[in-house]
């Protein structure tokens, strides 16, 4: 196994993994290992879009139109 040094670990991050790691009854490594391992397999959502915009004129502009604007200007 490797190992992980983390510096400069804020005090109040410290405390936090340190209350968590007591409540799931783990070690703080083990607590860490699962927070990272927990990060780095969950599932990653796509971003939510924004709402259209909506012009003076009423025409609504969606991310598509103005993607598609900035490709077509750079053809």
């Amino acid at each position: 196994m490797s190992t992980l040094v983390i510096k400069n670990l804020p005090e109040h991050l410290h405390a936090a993994l340190k209350s968590q790691a007591q409540r799931n009854h783990r070690s703080l490594n083990k607590e860490a290992v699962a927070l990272i391992e927990q990060a780095i397999t969950a599932p990653r959502m796509a971003p939510q879009l924004s709402p259209p915009l909506k012009l003076r004129s009423g025409r609504m502009l969606t991310m598509e139109d103005i993607e598609a604007a900035i490709k077509e200007g750079q053809e």
